[in-house]
C-alpha cells in the first residue's frame, strides 16, 4: 500500500518544479524583450571575442616563454624553491641583456651538477634535459622570428616591436626591416609612445643605411620623437594617477625621446628649440645626458 502511495507523495515536488520552470521562462522572455536581436548577437559575439582573446594571450605567453628558452640555449629556468633558497640558490637580475629583456636569472629546471642534491635521479634528469653550469645568453637574432610570430598572434604587444627592431638593426644589420616593423607598430598601436621613441632613434642612428638624406632623416626623427614625448607624458600621468610608475625600459625610452629630439634639432641648427627640449627633458626625467647635450648644443651655437 505504501509503495502505491509513494508516487503521490512526489506530486508536490513535480508541481513546484513546474512552477519554477514557468517562472524561469517568464524571466527569460522578459529579458529578451529588453534587448534587440542585434544586441543579443553582439553579446554572443563578445563572448566569442573574449574566448579568442584568452587563446591569444595564452599563445603569445607560451611563445614568450619559448623565446627565453632560446635566449638561454634551450635551458628552461624557473624560480627556486624555498629549500633551494636556503641552500643559497636565488634568482638574480640578468645584467648582460638588452634593456627591455631584463629578467630574473632563476635556476635551471634540470639542476646543474653543483646545485643538484638528487644523486642518480639528478644525473638522469640532466641526461634528457638541457642544463647549464654558468648562466649565459645566446645570440638574440634567434629571437626575431619568435617575436614576429608573437606579433602576428597579438599585434598590440608594444614592447616586442621595439625589441625586435633593436635586434634587427643592431645584431642582424637590417635597419630597413626594423623601420618597417616599427612603422607597422605605430599604425597598429596609434596611442604608443614606446614604438615612436624607438622609431625616432632608429631614423637618427641609421639614416645612412636607410638611404635617407641627413636633413630628411632628422626631420622625420624629430616628428616621431615629438609625438613620442606627447604620448609618453599622457601615459606617465595615467600610470602615476593609478599610483604606479614607468618601468626601467619605459624610463629609458622616455628620456631618450627628449635626448634624440634635442640631437635632431641641433643637427637641423634649431638651437633654441633644442635647448628648450633639453631643459624640459631634464626637469621631467632628471637624466644627466640631457645636460650633456645642452652643453653640446650651446657649443654648436657659438661655432665651437
Amino acid at each position: 500500500m505504501r509503495a502505491k502511495l509513494f508516487p503521490l507523495s512526489l506530486l508536490p515536488g513535480f508541481v513546484l518544479c513546474g512552477l519554477l520552470i514557468e517562472f524561469h521562462d517568464a524571466r527569460i522572455k522578459t529579458t529578451r524583450t529588453q534587448f534587440t536581436a542585434e544586441e543579443l548577437e553582439a553579446a554572443k559575439e563578445s563572448i566569442a571575442l573574449s574566448l579568442m582573446g584568452q587563446i591569444q594571450f595564452t599563445a603569445h605567453s607560451l611563445i614568450w616563454m619559448k623565446t627565453l628558452e632560446y635566449l638561454h640555449y634551450g635551458v628552461a629556468l624557473r624560480t627556486p624553491t624555498a629549500a633551494e633558497e636556503r641552500r643559497g640558490f636565488r634568482a638574480r637580475e640578468a645584467t648582460d641583456v638588452a634593456s627591455g629583456l631584463a629578467h630574473k636569472c632563476g635556476v635551471p629546471v634540470a639542476l646543474s651538477d653543483e646545485m643538484d642534491w638528487r644523486g642518480p635521479v639528478g644525473r638522469l634528469h640532466r641526461a634528457v634535459m638541457p642544463h647549464m653550469q654558468i648562466h649565459r645568453h645566446s645570440d638574440p637574432v634567434e629571437l626575431i622570428p619568435w617575436y614576429q610570430l608573437t606579433l602576428k598572434l597579438n599585434p598590440n604587444l608594444e614592447r616586442l616591436y621595439t625589441l625586435s627592431a633593436f635586434f634587427m638593426a643592431d645584431f642582424a644589420g637590417e635597419p630597413q626591416e626594423a623601420r618597417s616593423l616599427l612603422e607597422a607598430g605605430v599604425k597598429t598601436n596609434p596611442w604608443t609612445f614606446e614604438i615612436r621613441a624607438a622609431l625616432g632613434r632608429l631614423l637618427f642612428d641609421y639614416h645612412q643605411q636607410l638611404g635617407l638624406a641627413p636633413t630628411t632623416a632628422y626631420e622625420k626623427a624629430a616628428e616621431a620623437l615629438r609625438e613620442a614625448i606627447a604620448y609618453g607624458k599622457e601615459e606617465k600621468a595615467r600610470i602615476e594617477k593609478a599610483e604606479g610608475r614607468f618601468d626601467a625600459y619605459q624610463d629609458q625610452l622616455f628620456y631618450e625621446s627628449y635626448l634624440f629630439l634635442a640631437k635632431s634639432l641641433t643637427e637641423l641648427e634649431r638651437y633654441d628649440n633644442a635647448l628648450a627640449v633639453c631643459d624640459e627633458g631634464y626637469e621631467i626625467t632628471k637624466h644627466n645626458l640631457l645636460n650633456v647635450q645642452r652643453r653640446i648644443t650651446t657649443k654648436r651655437m657659438s661655432g665651437e
